[in-house]
Order: C-alpha cells, then structure tokens, then sequence
C-alpha cells in the first residue's frame, strides 16, 4: 500500500531530517488498523512551499510512544529510501492533470493519507522518477539491502512488540497482583522496607518503601498503583493529599497520564508527585527481567581484511606453534 505523510515545516524539517538520518518515527494519528510494515511512503511537506521531498518505507508495525509526544501517541518506524531532488513541488502537481485533482496536495488533510487511487500513485511515480537520489550512494537506483541494519531494525521491531505485549498483560492484572508486581520493581531498584499497604483505609496509597539517596538522606516514599487506561489529575492530587510530613509521593500506572495530571504533578506551588506512566513501567520491568527473560542470539559479522594472505599465514603460524609435541 502507499501513503502520504504530511509535515508542517514550522514544527518539523523534513529536508533536515532526510540530510541528517536514514531512520525515523512518524506519527500516525489516522488510518492506524491499514498500515503494514512495507508500505511504501511519498512524505509532502506543506506550508507555502509544500513539496514531495522524501520517498521511503514503513518498517515497524503501529506502536504507542507514549501520551507526551508532541506529535502524537502512536507513530511508525520509517526509512528514507530516496530524496526528491529538485523537490516535485504543489505548482508543478496542481497543473498535472491527474495530480492536480487529488485534494491532498491541494489542501492539509491530516498526516497520514492513503493512496488508494491507482492512477494518482502512477501519475506520482512518474513525475518522481527521474527526480529520485538513492540515500548514501548517490545513484537513481533502490539502495542495495544492508543485512546489519534489517537485522538491528527487527531487534528495535521485537523489544518495541515485547513491550506493547507486556503492556496489555499488565494491564490485565488484578490490582494486588499489580501492587505486588510494583512492590518487586521497587526491590529491584534499590528500596527498602516495600510495603503493600492493606486494601482498607490505605488513604489512596498502595504501597510504601524508603529510598537511602546517596547512602545519606532516608526518602519515605508513598506510591499509588494505578491499572487503568489513564490517569487523571484527581489521582494526583488525592496522592498528594494523603502525604505525611517528608515523605515523597509516586504514581505509578499500566496506562498514561493525562496532561493534566502531568502538570499538576510538577506544579511549583505544590508537592511535587513523580510519575510512571505504562512505556516506562514496562522499560524497567524489562531491564530487570521481571515478568521476561533475556536471549542472546549470536550474530555473524564479515571481515574481509582478515582474509588476507598476511592475516591467514599469521593466524596459521599462531595455530601450529600451539601443537602438542610428538
């Protein structure tokens, strides 16, 4: 399938992006269930100057990056396969016959488009062609597969599928479960004295641990664990009423914060709550092997220079002065 991804310049370079990287993240906000990894990508720069700058590809299913991104929850990988050069620019598309008709490139119509139009993606083809630099060796010619980066590219794909996963199976666990797996995470990261504080008239708090900061100050710690889609700012704000004198306070969730509740947590007026949203709680149940187990895999790298005849007649003299003596 083929797509437009849009990108206002004001917040996004897109020509910077394809000089400096190969890879990227996109969001995508629209169309998420018809994306696959493979897809290929026509990347349209709007604003006054809108232009197709960038063709590439999707390399990564559909993922969450969190509630913080500026451009969205949800992204995909992408690889820029090929810059348009001289850019196929919006008065060059609109007195194309075909392409002039397609709405898109006459008006900002999200960020993620299909092409589902056979004719509009020939017509594109077309124009793009002789226009098409191959990223990295300079040729109008599709760039030869570089199995080190497909190999690092799947092992991204896995760890960011392996949260997702871990995610959804936090998130169906029940609530002293849950409190008990926060109360081993916090073990794992240097706290004592964890407690799962009783399921009546805890005052909102879960779990209480100290935290000895440096070997010297003794932080007492109280932690709401929160399974649940998103966390609003009455959580916050609930937590933080039920804080004794010096004692630190931590939300903890499976899910996201909302933004207000973000805020409100680092409010310079008030106490300030640190908070553990579901990507992160998951990076560091990983990083600590709970819940999953680690496994290496031995990968094979090729080089030529120790193929030499110098290499070889010196790794042959290393190997016969290390025979056993008859």
């Amino acid at each position: 399938m083929d797509w437009i991804f849009q990108c206002n310049p004001r917040r996004y370079s897109l020509s910077e992006a394809v000089a400096r990287v190969r890879d990227d993240s996109w969001a995508m906000n629209q169309h998420r269930d018809r994306v696959s990894p493979g897809d290929r990508v026509f990347f349209w720069e709007t604003g006054t100057d809108a232009c197709v700058r960038a063709v590439g590809r999707i390399v990564s299913a559909v993922y969450d990056r969190g509630g913080g991104n500026q451009f969205g929850q949800y992204g995909v990988d992408v690889v820029y396969e090929s810059k348009v050069e001289p850019p196929l620019t919006r008065d060059e598309i609109i007195q194309d016959p075909i392409l002039g008709k397609f709405r898109p490139f006459r008006w900002a119509m999200g960020t993620n488009i299909p092409l589902d139009e056979t004719d509009v993606v020939r017509a594109l083809q077309e124009a793009l062609g002789p226009r098409l630099i191959g990223l990295g060796d300079g040729k109008t010619i599709e760039k030869a597969v570089d199995t080190q980066k497909i190999l690092s590219d799947a092992i991204r794909r896995a760890n960011r599928e392996t949260i997702q996963t871990l995610r959804h199976n936090v998130s169906q666990m029940e609530p002293t479960a849950f409190e008990w797996l926060i109360r081993a995470l916090l073990l794992k990261l240097g706290y004592t004295n964890v407690i799962v504080t009783k399921r009546s008239g805890d005052g909102g708090i879960d779990v209480t641990a100290d935290l000895i900061a440096g070997g010297i100050a003794d932080i007492k710690t109280a932690i709401q664990a929160k399974r649940t889609k998103t966390v609003g700012r009455p959580i916050v704000q609930a937590l933080r009423g039920s804080l004794s004198a010096h004692q630190a306070g931590l939300v903890i969730t499976s899910g996201r914060f909302a933004d207000s509740a973000r805020q409100d947590a680092v409010d310079p007026q008030k106490t300030a709550i640190a908070c553990i949203d579901g990507q992160k709680l998951c990076e560091l149940l990983l990083e600590h092997r709970i819940g999953s187990e680690r496994r290496i895999v031995e990968v094979y790298t090729i080089r030529p220079e120790r193929l030499t005849l110098a290499e070889l007649q010196a790794i042959t003299e290393s190997d016969s002065t290390n025979e056993p003596s008859s």
